[in-house]
């Protein structure tokens, strides 16, 4: 049997561009519209094949969705394991972690995170994405301790905190743009100095004047 020497795509690297293709979409239209108003009509018509193309590479909407948000939690997987590679400073850690994360959303782009969304699962699917979740928020609460342990961040509340820079690094996917002025990096950049940061200027109080 010819193989071509890997020079012509295999029919299984094919399959997976063409699901990756689908994936693309259907993230992009469910971050716009939600499940309940997305419907795999449209998404086939963007995609440019009929519906009963989709059926071969997908089960049914729910499986395109949970597929959709595996992407994105995978991207959350990828950074966390980049990070525990890394040598440096928890702080250093912490930085690069949601610097990573962040960047990846936006290059995999995979499915917004929404409770509408995650409820729009069966239970069993749902589990299996809560249980990453709270993976990369375990690793997350723990750099922050260690953190605030080393002196690169203030006493704070380790829960509320990660619950913070996880929700903000997931709405990404519901602002972030196909084509945007500056890449992935750059505005992963200017995001995680936000959040570690904040918009205060030096030297100005931190209660405003009654």
């Amino acid at each position: 049997m010819a193989v071509w020497n890997g020079a012509v795509a295999s029919k299984d690297e094919i399959r997976q561009q063409k699901m990756r293709a689908v994936l693309l979409v259907a993230s992009r239209i469910f971050n716009e519209k939600g499940y309940h108003g997305t419907s795999l009509d449209e998404i086939a018509e963007e995609v440019g094949v009929t519906k009963a193309a989709l059926y071969y590479y997908f089960k049914n909407k729910e499986q395109l969705l949970f597929d959709c948000m595996t992407v994105s939690y995978e991207c959350g997987a990828r950074a966390r394991q980049e990070t525990q590679a890394l040598e440096g400073s928890a702080f250093e850690k912490l930085q690069y972690l949601y610097r990573r994360f962040a960047e990846l959303l936006m290059l995999e782009r995979g499915a917004y995170t929404s409770r509408a969304n995650m409820h729009a699962l069966p239970e069993d699917v749902r589990a299996t994405l809560m249980e990453r979740r709270r993976q990369l928020d375990r690793f997350s609460r723990d750099l922050l301790q260690r953190c605030i342990d080393e002196g690169s961040v203030r006493p704070l509340d380790v829960r509320i905190t990660s619950n913070y820079f996880l929700g903000a690094v997931n709405w990404i996917l519901r602002w972030y743009p196909d084509k945007d002025g500056n890449s992935p990096d750059v505005i992963a950049a200017n995001f995680v100095d936000l959040m570690i940061n904040g918009v205060r200027a030096e030297n100005t109080p931190t209660q405003p004047k009654a």
